[in-house]
């Protein structure tokens, strides 16, 4: 290999680290806004409330998933910058503003009315107003994470955050009640539209040309599609607790699951803004493809054992600290949503790469697999089995979806298959040691103790998976080597 070759390829691992850091450090400072803001809504509302701000938060995200056609992304796996191609995502996005705003209003009648909360149908016709507003964002800085340009993204992502954060206090001294939740995301939806417009480099415009609206329709169909079987993964059991086991038990699973989620939020949006920009680059080189993509399962397999491993042993902490002391003793709960978020951590990598090199279709077919596990919540309910015995039905959907995306690879190359899974079994052993050591271990006599023996945990994860993993192991080997190295040897 040539010195230049190689000098290149130094240079390209220094900036995808230092991009890595940033979307790792911005995105996470995102989440803990959000996760912020829930927490004190936990703290200042009653259970009943909060639970009504749960089911408001569900409906927008069920509506919005429901109409995700993924033109942001291609955006980024586009390799051609052609600038109408943003006029038309822009179209796009105007387009899917106005339905989806009118598909809230029309259904917030009934919608409340399955939550048990008619009263509060003006609420839900309120939520119209967010996704109206979001559709008006300028995706230049989509655009530009093609080249690993995630500066533009990542500060509207925090900036919109930190700006509803910061209402929070006003509004809670406004009022008390689920109303709070509307505005805060309002507020939320103006700030990242006019950040967006602020930070772009192009200008906002439209564009209809019939060819490139298709080609938009012919990538992203499969994503629309897919998201209706993880719609109703990831919010229908969130509906099932609410009309099962009425707005208090809502709150309780919403509360695990959002803090739960932060760290798979985090990591799929990493995905999307580094993954798949690096592997779409390198589609037509099967061999450097492959080496990227073995790279990637095995980071990720380090920050699905380290998530798993700090919240096996003080995930409940977490959640007592977070929201209160109405919300102890939910361990259990949150460990199982923890393993199901572990797993579809690891379906970050191959998502990306099919989405790489264009072939959505395998993703539909995965949400459904993962859809198909909604009977076992519904009989976990039926028979009593509680907000735990849901969760654990999650789990069962994510190991068959993350066994078919991996399988599916094998169109691209039989080699991703055997890497993706045989870089994801390593979590069984790693898991199961952490939950071993985290129910044998007297837990700490203080919040500080758990959270500082879960900190220990990961630590070991880490040197674990680098010494198992081979890339991962090869890298840290090959870094102990130059610095041992005597110079001019």
């Amino acid at each position: 290999m040539s010195q230049s070759t190689t000098r290149r390829g130094r240079l390209l691992a220094i900036r995808v680290a230092g991009q890595g850091a940033l979307l790792f450090v911005g995105f996470g400072m995102a989440q803990a806004f959000s996760f912020a803001r829930n927490a004190a809504l936990g703290y200042w509302l009653s259970r009943g409330d909060f639970g009504i701000a749960a089911a408001l938060a569900v409906t927008l995200q069920l509506i919005e998933t429901m109409s995700d056609i993924g033109a942001d992304r291609l955006l980024v796996q586009a390799r051609d910058d052609e600038t109408n191609l943003l006029d038309t995502a822009h179209t796009i996005m105007v387009g899917r503003g106005i339905v989806t705003a009118l598909l809230l209003f029309l259904a917030a009648g009934p919608t409340a009315a399955f939550f048990g909360v008619s009263q509060h149908t003006g609420l839900f016709q309120m939520l119209a107003w967010v996704p109206l507003v979001r559709g008006f964002v300028n995706l230049d800085q989509r655009r530009r994470q093609r080249d690993l340009d995630n500066g533009a993204y990542l500060a509207t992502e925090v900036g919109s955050q930190a700006i509803a954060l910061a209402c929070l206090p006003f509004l809670l001294w406004l009022s008390r009640s689920p109303v709070v939740v509307v505005w805060l995301a309002l507020i939320q939806s103006l700030a990242a539209v006019k950040l967006s417009h602020a930070l772009s480099t192009s200008s906002w415009w439209l564009d209809f040309d019939a060819g490139r609206l298709k080609r938009f329709l012919a990538f992203g169909w499969p994503i629309w599609l897919s998201a209706f079987p993880l719609m109703i993964v990831y919010q229908a059991d969130r509906f099932i607790v609410g009309h099962a086991y009425g707005m208090e038990a809502l709150a309780v699973y919403s509360a695990a699951f959002m803090v739960t989620m932060v760290p798979g939020l985090v990591a799929a949006k990493i995905g999307h803004a580094l993954m798949l920009p690096l592997l779409s680059e390198k589609r037509g080189e099967p061999a450097v493809f492959a080496e990227r993509f073995r790279f990637m399962c095995e980071m990720t397999v380090m920050m699905a054992a380290v998530y798993l491993a700090l919240f096996l042993f003080a995930g409940g902490t977490a959640m007592a600290i977070a929201f209160g002391p109405n919300y102890r003793g939910l361990d259990a709960l949150v460990a199982w949503l923890a393993v199901m978020w572990a797993v579809r951590m690891v379906q970050a990598p191959p998502g990306m790469a099919l989405m790489a090199v264009g072939d959505n279709k395998p993703l539909l077919w995965a949400g459904l697999i993962r859809a198909a596990a909604l009977p076992l919540a519904v009989a976990a309910a039926l028979v009593g089995w509680g907000v735990v015995g849901i969760a654990a039905a999650g789990v069962v959907g994510e190991i068959a979806s993350l066994i078919y995306v991996s399988r599916a690879l094998g169109k691209v190359s039989r080699e991703l298959t055997g890497a993706t899974l045989g870089r994801a079994v390593v979590l069984l052993p790693l898991g199961a040691a952490a939950l071993f050591i985290a129910t044998q271990m007297p837990r700490g006599a203080v919040p500080l103790s758990t959270l500082q023996q879960a900190f220990a945990a990961g630590a070991v994860m880490i040197l674990l998976t680098a010494l198992i993993l081979p890339k991962l192991r090869h890298a840290v080997q090959g870094r102990f080597v130059r610095r041992r190295t005597p110079a001019g040897t």
